[in-house]
């Protein structure tokens, strides 16, 4: 089990990072805990490529971001041609479909290539020049809510073969949390919060330093000292330092652990983290 002890911001912030610790899903323990333990740092948009390029077998990775009435910005990618970047840019965006799909609906979701399903597209120039000369038989996009009339666009392309629905419907299914993990990123990104920026570099040892409230619509049955404790939890608190900080002892916690999870419906403090989770992917929705 991965460290408990999390880099702490204000509000609904801090308790996101603290979910990082122990969520399990279709994205996977190891990939959501480096991405949430990195938001709000320079090392987040490369944790972010690894959580999404590990749901999926893929050969190479762009990300883009698509602005609606500007050119594309190429951020980073895999295995892929600074050369053919440059050409992307500078001859074939206003042919790429992706681009032309976001800056007319402006839906963030996961993009497959097989839904631009027209033979004039098939034989433009996008699919017939460019993929052909990037060597790339089929792409998917993941496109997340970058700010107003912007998409952060990660692309999984592959060389040989397509991508099967099985395959797209797993992104799919991930999409919720990676949407509330890069809402997260934003909102750290916006305020600049320093506690933030430098929760990639505070040693694993360092005791948490604050702890929040839990969201009021959120788990309704608690009493306010179990909102209390669980707002603890989610913060990466361990039972010692919870009864610590609250002045009980640890056997208190431990009954307030079961009542919490008994009024949950849950056997394991990973489902508190996925719970937390789903109400913020839910709310961002």
């Amino acid at each position: 089990m991965r460290s408990r002890r999390c880099s702490f911001l204000c509000q609904e912030n801090l308790l996101l990072l603290g979910a990082r610790c122990h969520m399990t899903s279709v994205t996977g323990d190891d990939d959501l805990i480096a991405v949430l333990n990195v938001a709000g740092t320079e090392d987040y948009l490369p944790r972010l490529i690894d959580l999404v390029g590990n749901l999926v077998p893929h050969d190479r990775i762009t990300v883009t971001r698509y602005a609606i009435h500007a050119r594309p910005e190429f951020l980073t990618h895999r295995n892929f041609s600074d050369a053919l970047v440059e050409r992307y840019l500078s001859v074939y965006y206003p042919y790429d479909p992706f681009y032309a799909h976001w800056c007319q609906h402006l839906t963030p979701g996961v993009l497959h290539l097989a839904q631009f399903g027209s033979r004039e597209l098939k034989q433009g120039r996008y699919i017939a020049e460019f993929l052909a000369q990037s060597v790339i038989r089929d792409e998917v996009g993941v496109l997340l809510d970058d700010g107003p009339g912007t998409t952060l666009a990660v692309f999984l392309e592959r060389a040989s073969r397509t991508f099967t629905h099985r395959e797209i419907a797993r992104l799919q299914q991930a999409f919720g949390r990676i949407a509330a993990i890069h809402a997260l990123q934003r909102r750290l990104s916006a305020t600049g919060d320093v506690a933030g920026r430098k929760a990639a570099t505070r040693r694993p040892s360092e005791p948490p330093r604050h702890s929040s409230k839990v969201p009021e619509p959120l788990w309704p049955d608690l009493t306010a000292r179990e909102r209390e404790l669980v707002s603890m939890i989610l913060a990466g608190h361990p039972p010692q330092a919870i009864a610590a900080r609250l002045g009980i002892s640890s056997g208190t916690v431990r009954n307030h652990r079961q009542n919490i999870f008994r009024k949950l419906d849950i056997t394991t403090e990973r489902e508190v983290f996925l719970q937390y989770l789903d109400f913020l992917a839910g709310q961002a929705g």
